[in-house]
Protein backbone atom coordinates (compact mmCIF):
# COMPACT_ATOMS: atom_id res chain seq x y z
CA UNK A 1 0.00 0.00 0.00
CA UNK A 2 1.30 3.22 -0.81
CA UNK A 3 1.39 5.86 1.70
CA UNK A 4 2.52 9.40 1.89
CA UNK A 5 6.04 9.72 2.24
CA UNK A 6 5.43 12.50 5.81
CA UNK A 7 5.06 10.12 8.35
CA UNK A 8 2.46 11.26 11.40
CA UNK A 9 5.26 12.77 13.81
CA UNK A 10 6.28 15.07 10.84
CA UNK A 11 2.68 16.07 10.34
CA UNK A 12 1.80 16.35 13.93
CA UNK A 13 4.01 19.88 14.57
CA UNK A 14 2.85 21.58 11.73
CA UNK A 15 -1.41 20.35 12.10
CA UNK A 16 -0.59 21.62 15.90
CA UNK A 17 0.28 25.27 14.40
CA UNK A 18 -2.73 24.87 12.24
CA UNK A 19 -4.67 23.70 15.24
CA UNK A 20 -3.62 27.07 17.44
CA UNK A 21 -4.44 29.23 14.16
CA UNK A 22 -7.63 27.70 13.63
CA UNK A 23 -8.67 28.39 17.51
CA UNK A 24 -8.13 32.30 16.62
CA UNK A 25 -9.90 32.53 13.78
CA UNK A 26 -12.69 30.27 14.30
CA UNK A 27 -12.54 28.01 11.48
CA UNK A 28 -14.37 24.34 12.07
CA UNK A 29 -11.30 21.92 10.39
CA UNK A 30 -7.79 23.09 11.19
CA UNK A 31 -6.49 25.34 8.33
CA UNK A 32 -3.35 27.78 8.16
CA UNK A 33 -3.50 30.68 5.83
CA UNK A 34 -2.48 34.63 5.88
CA UNK A 35 -5.70 36.04 5.77
CA UNK A 36 -8.43 33.20 6.48
CA UNK A 37 -11.54 34.93 7.20
CA UNK A 38 -14.00 34.07 10.58
CA UNK A 39 -16.48 31.42 8.44
CA UNK A 40 -16.70 28.47 10.87
CA UNK A 41 -17.24 29.91 14.71
CA UNK A 42 -17.57 26.64 16.82
CA UNK A 43 -18.97 26.13 20.46
CA UNK A 44 -20.01 24.27 23.01
CA UNK A 45 -23.97 23.41 23.59
CA UNK A 46 -26.35 22.79 26.46
CA UNK A 47 -23.30 22.93 29.52
CA UNK A 48 -19.87 21.61 29.24
CA UNK A 49 -18.03 19.78 27.03
CA UNK A 50 -19.50 16.31 26.20
CA UNK A 51 -16.50 15.21 24.85
CA UNK A 52 -14.41 12.05 25.40
CA UNK A 53 -12.17 8.90 24.23
CA UNK A 54 -14.06 6.77 22.39
CA UNK A 55 -12.68 3.95 24.38
CA UNK A 56 -13.52 5.52 27.40
CA UNK A 57 -17.39 6.44 26.88
CA UNK A 58 -18.01 4.59 23.91
CA UNK A 59 -19.97 1.50 26.22
CA UNK A 60 -21.86 4.19 27.81
CA UNK A 61 -22.96 5.06 24.23
CA UNK A 62 -23.93 1.36 23.76
CA UNK A 63 -21.42 0.74 21.57
CA UNK A 64 -19.83 -3.02 21.74
CA UNK A 65 -15.98 -3.81 21.51
CA UNK A 66 -16.85 -4.83 17.76
CA UNK A 67 -18.53 -1.56 17.01
CA UNK A 68 -15.48 0.81 18.67
CA UNK A 69 -13.27 -1.52 16.85
CA UNK A 70 -14.93 -0.86 13.49
CA UNK A 71 -15.63 2.76 14.10
CA UNK A 72 -11.62 3.30 14.40
CA UNK A 73 -10.91 1.43 11.55
CA UNK A 74 -13.29 3.50 9.25
CA UNK A 75 -13.17 6.68 10.59
CA UNK A 76 -9.60 9.08 11.51
CA UNK A 77 -7.76 12.20 9.99
CA UNK A 78 -7.93 13.47 6.88
CA UNK A 79 -6.05 17.13 5.48
CA UNK A 80 -3.51 18.27 3.16
CA UNK A 81 -0.18 19.36 3.26
CA UNK A 82 0.50 21.93 0.87
CA UNK A 83 0.45 24.61 0.12
CA UNK A 84 -0.63 25.03 3.49
CA UNK A 85 -1.54 22.19 6.62
CA UNK A 86 -5.22 21.71 6.70
CA UNK A 87 -6.78 18.25 9.24
CA UNK A 88 -10.37 17.69 9.79
CA UNK A 89 -11.98 14.33 10.34
CA UNK A 90 -13.63 11.48 7.38
CA UNK A 91 -14.94 8.32 8.00
CA UNK A 92 -15.28 5.47 4.73
CA UNK A 93 -18.36 6.19 2.32
CA UNK A 94 -19.81 2.93 1.15
CA UNK A 95 -16.49 1.21 0.16
CA UNK A 96 -13.22 1.05 1.79
CA UNK A 97 -11.55 3.35 -0.96
CA UNK A 98 -13.32 6.25 -0.65
CA UNK A 99 -14.39 9.01 2.20
CA UNK A 100 -16.69 11.63 2.81
CA UNK A 101 -15.55 14.30 4.31
CA UNK A 102 -16.30 18.11 4.56
CA UNK A 103 -15.31 20.12 1.24
CA UNK A 104 -13.43 23.18 2.85
CA UNK A 105 -10.74 20.58 3.77
CA UNK A 106 -9.05 20.55 0.70
CA UNK A 107 -9.07 24.65 -0.36
CA UNK A 108 -7.32 27.37 1.00
CA UNK A 109 -9.61 30.23 2.16
CA UNK A 110 -8.51 32.01 -1.07
CA UNK A 111 -9.96 29.10 -3.00
CA UNK A 112 -7.16 27.53 -4.02
CA UNK A 113 -6.92 23.67 -4.53
CA UNK A 114 -4.53 21.95 -1.04
CA UNK A 115 -2.37 19.13 -2.53
CA UNK A 116 -1.12 16.36 -0.99
CA UNK A 117 -4.06 14.79 0.41
CA UNK A 118 -4.22 12.02 3.06
CA UNK A 119 -6.76 10.20 4.86
CA UNK A 120 -5.34 8.02 8.29
CA UNK A 121 -7.79 5.65 10.35
CA UNK A 122 -7.91 5.49 14.27
CA UNK A 123 -7.49 2.00 14.00
CA UNK A 124 -3.99 0.73 15.60
CA UNK A 125 -1.06 1.53 13.99
CA UNK A 126 -3.29 3.03 11.44
CA UNK A 127 -1.48 4.04 7.60
CA UNK A 128 -1.36 7.46 6.52
CA UNK A 129 -3.07 6.83 3.07
CA UNK A 130 -2.91 8.50 -0.31
CA UNK A 131 -6.07 10.26 -1.25
CA UNK A 132 -6.31 11.09 -4.96
CA UNK A 133 -7.93 14.75 -5.64
CA UNK A 134 -8.43 14.96 -9.80
CA UNK A 135 -11.39 15.58 -11.67
CA UNK A 136 -13.21 12.25 -10.75
CA UNK A 137 -13.01 13.75 -7.07
CA UNK A 138 -16.70 14.75 -5.73
CA UNK A 139 -17.34 18.13 -4.46
CA UNK A 140 -20.57 19.40 -3.74
CA UNK A 141 -20.08 22.21 -6.32
CA UNK A 142 -17.12 23.62 -7.76
CA UNK A 143 -16.36 26.17 -6.06
CA UNK A 144 -17.82 24.50 -2.37
CA UNK A 145 -18.97 27.34 -0.18
CA UNK A 146 -17.58 26.55 3.34
CA UNK A 147 -20.61 25.40 6.05
CA UNK A 148 -23.12 25.86 3.02
CA UNK A 149 -24.96 22.68 1.74
CA UNK A 150 -22.41 22.23 -1.32
CA UNK A 151 -19.60 21.89 1.28
CA UNK A 152 -18.81 18.00 1.02
CA UNK A 153 -16.37 15.81 -0.45
CA UNK A 154 -16.11 12.52 -1.84
CA UNK A 155 -12.58 11.24 -1.98
CA UNK A 156 -11.37 7.79 -3.25
CA UNK A 157 -7.60 6.10 -1.91
CA UNK A 158 -5.05 5.30 -3.87
CA UNK A 159 -6.14 1.49 -2.50
CA UNK A 160 -8.64 -0.36 -0.47
CA UNK A 161 -8.19 -0.20 2.97
CA UNK A 162 -8.21 -3.64 3.84
CA UNK A 163 -10.28 -5.23 6.10
CA UNK A 164 -12.39 -1.63 7.21
CA UNK A 165 -16.64 -2.25 6.85
CA UNK A 166 -17.65 1.26 6.11
CA UNK A 167 -21.17 2.02 7.97
CA UNK A 168 -24.26 1.51 5.79
CA UNK A 169 -26.75 4.56 5.02
CA UNK A 170 -30.17 4.13 5.74
CA UNK A 171 -32.06 6.07 3.05
CA UNK A 172 -35.62 4.79 3.30
CA UNK A 173 -35.49 6.30 6.85
CA UNK A 174 -35.13 9.96 6.94
CA UNK A 175 -33.43 11.74 10.05
CA UNK A 176 -36.22 12.90 12.47
CA UNK A 177 -35.92 15.36 15.56
CA UNK A 178 -35.03 13.82 18.73
CA UNK A 179 -32.59 10.37 16.90
CA UNK A 180 -29.87 9.78 19.47
CA UNK A 181 -26.87 10.31 17.39
CA UNK A 182 -22.88 9.46 18.42
CA UNK A 183 -20.35 11.97 16.70
CA UNK A 184 -17.15 10.62 15.83
CA UNK A 185 -14.18 12.87 15.27
CA UNK A 186 -10.34 12.75 14.90
CA UNK A 187 -9.16 15.03 17.46
CA UNK A 188 -10.90 18.22 17.77
CA UNK A 189 -8.57 21.48 19.18
CA UNK A 190 -9.19 22.47 22.78
CA UNK A 191 -11.27 20.09 24.49
CA UNK A 192 -11.96 20.46 27.77
CA UNK A 193 -10.61 16.49 28.20
CA UNK A 194 -7.76 15.42 27.07
CA UNK A 195 -7.48 12.38 24.66
CA UNK A 196 -4.80 10.46 22.92
CA UNK A 197 -4.43 11.61 19.33
CA UNK A 198 -4.63 7.85 17.90
CA UNK A 199 -8.24 7.23 19.55
CA UNK A 200 -10.91 8.98 17.96
CA UNK A 201 -13.21 10.86 20.25
CA UNK A 202 -16.69 10.10 20.72
CA UNK A 203 -19.75 12.15 21.86
CA UNK A 204 -23.58 11.50 22.50
CA UNK A 205 -25.77 14.04 21.81
CA UNK A 206 -28.69 14.35 19.49
CA UNK A 207 -30.85 15.81 16.27
CA UNK A 208 -33.28 18.92 17.31
CA UNK A 209 -33.94 20.12 13.95
CA UNK A 210 -34.69 17.46 11.03
CA UNK A 211 -35.37 19.21 7.20
CA UNK A 212 -36.17 16.28 5.28
CA UNK A 213 -34.89 16.62 1.56
CA UNK A 214 -33.97 13.02 1.25
CA UNK A 215 -36.83 12.55 -1.20
CA UNK A 216 -34.77 14.73 -3.53
CA UNK A 217 -31.71 13.16 -4.84
CA UNK A 218 -31.14 16.83 -6.49
CA UNK A 219 -31.00 18.41 -2.90
CA UNK A 220 -28.38 17.84 0.05
CA UNK A 221 -30.75 16.67 2.97
CA UNK A 222 -29.22 18.59 6.17
CA UNK A 223 -30.00 18.22 9.87
CA UNK A 224 -29.31 20.47 13.30
CA UNK A 225 -28.13 19.43 16.55
CA UNK A 226 -27.03 20.21 19.87
CA UNK A 227 -23.86 18.37 19.60
CA UNK A 228 -20.31 20.20 21.04
CA UNK A 229 -17.73 20.84 18.15
CA UNK A 230 -14.37 22.59 18.46
CA UNK A 231 -11.45 23.31 15.41
CA UNK A 232 -11.16 20.17 13.26
CA UNK A 233 -14.92 18.71 13.98
CA UNK A 234 -15.00 19.15 10.31
CA UNK A 235 -16.23 16.03 8.17
CA UNK A 236 -16.99 14.11 11.83
CA UNK A 237 -19.07 11.13 11.50
CA UNK A 238 -22.71 11.24 12.69
CA UNK A 239 -23.91 7.70 13.56
CA UNK A 240 -27.41 6.77 14.77
CA UNK A 241 -29.13 3.20 15.34
CA UNK A 242 -32.03 2.48 12.92
CA UNK A 243 -33.54 -0.75 13.89
CA UNK A 244 -30.63 -1.70 16.40
CA UNK A 245 -28.27 -1.15 13.64
CA UNK A 246 -25.60 1.35 13.66
CA UNK A 247 -25.70 3.50 9.98
CA UNK A 248 -23.74 6.43 9.04
CA UNK A 249 -26.10 9.55 8.96
CA UNK A 250 -24.15 12.70 7.66
CA UNK A 251 -20.68 14.40 9.05
CA UNK A 252 -20.50 17.97 10.52
CA UNK A 253 -19.51 21.16 8.99
CA UNK A 254 -20.54 24.14 11.11
CA UNK A 255 -21.15 25.36 14.17
CA UNK A 256 -21.97 28.71 16.41
CA UNK A 257 -19.41 31.20 18.00
CA UNK A 258 -17.35 29.65 21.11
CA UNK A 259 -15.05 32.04 21.78
CA UNK A 260 -17.63 34.72 22.93
CA UNK A 261 -17.96 33.51 26.69
CA UNK A 262 -21.81 33.70 26.36
CA UNK A 263 -21.96 31.04 24.25
CA UNK A 264 -19.51 28.28 25.92
CA UNK A 265 -22.21 25.95 27.16
CA UNK A 266 -25.04 28.53 25.98
CA UNK A 267 -28.81 26.20 25.42
CA UNK A 268 -29.19 25.05 22.27
CA UNK A 269 -30.37 27.88 19.98
CA UNK A 270 -30.74 28.25 16.24
CA UNK A 271 -31.84 31.56 16.45
CA UNK A 272 -29.30 32.34 19.20
CA UNK A 273 -26.54 30.90 17.37
CA UNK A 274 -25.67 27.97 19.15
CA UNK A 275 -26.54 25.16 17.27
CA UNK A 276 -24.42 22.61 14.58
CA UNK A 277 -25.37 21.51 10.88
CA UNK A 278 -24.76 18.03 9.62
CA UNK A 279 -25.06 17.01 6.30
CA UNK A 280 -27.02 13.87 5.59
CA UNK A 281 -25.64 10.94 4.22
CA UNK A 282 -28.53 10.53 1.82
CA UNK A 283 -29.95 12.25 -0.98
CA UNK A 284 -27.16 14.31 -3.09
CA UNK A 285 -24.14 12.74 -0.83
CA UNK A 286 -26.02 9.32 -1.62
CA UNK A 287 -25.93 9.41 -5.05
CA UNK A 288 -23.13 11.07 -5.65
CA UNK A 289 -20.69 7.97 -3.37
CA UNK A 290 -22.63 5.37 -5.08
CA UNK A 291 -21.53 7.27 -8.57
CA UNK A 292 -18.05 7.43 -7.46
CA UNK A 293 -18.38 3.68 -5.93
CA UNK A 294 -19.17 1.99 -9.30
CA UNK A 295 -16.73 3.72 -11.51
CA UNK A 296 -18.61 7.55 -12.10
CA UNK A 297 -17.96 10.50 -11.38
Amino acid sequence: MRILTFCLALLLPAAAQAIDLSTRIGFADVQSGRSAPLLHRVNIIDGTDDRDSLLKIGPSLGLSRSEISRIRSVSGYVGCLSPSPSVGSAALFLTNQQILTAAHVFFEPSGKRRWKCFFRPQSVDGPMIDLIVDDRTHFGSKKPKAGSNNDYAIVRLVEPLAGAVPFPVAPDVPVKNGDKLIVITAHPAEMEKEVDRDIPVAQGCQVRRAIDKSRSAAATSFFRTDCDATGASSGGMNLSRVNGQLVFRGITITTGPWRDPRYKGAPYSEKGGSVTTALGADAAILAAGRAMAAGGS
